[in-house]
């Protein structure tokens, strides 16, 4: 198969520089290039991933502030790619670097 997709609104562009949403979307219909691309796209480490919708179109995951990982998180479906992103995202920002909490310690008693 060529690097390019060769039908529709997206002819002559490279299946790497579809959204992950389009992807999705081909998969969904059988297309066994989009399936191929979407595995790739999973299997990057996450902290090399770019955000393919929306106002942080571009930005890498690891770059975007945790509490919008955890809004992904908390109002994103489980199977959807931004889910699975936003998850990886959030374990690599709390392995490598740390976020500060001037409560981290703070124990809370009922």
């Amino acid at each position: 198969m060529t690097d390019e997709i060769d039908f529709g609104v997206y002819k002559n562009i490279k299946w790497n520089d579809l959204s992950t949403e389009y992807l999705h979307g081909l998969a969904d219909m059988g297309n066994k290039k989009a399936l191929e691309q979407l595995e790739i796209i999973y299997n990057l480490p996450i902290e090399t991933q770019k955000i393919g919708f929306g106002k942080f179109t571009g930005k890498i995951w690891v770059e975007l502030d945790i509490d919008y990982l955890y809004w992904i998180l908390n109002n994103v479906d489980s199977t959807n790619i931004k889910f699975t992103l936003a998850k990886k995202a959030v374990n690599y920002i709390e392995k490598y670097n740390k976020v500060d909490d001037e409560f981290e310690d703070v124990i809370y008693v009922d």
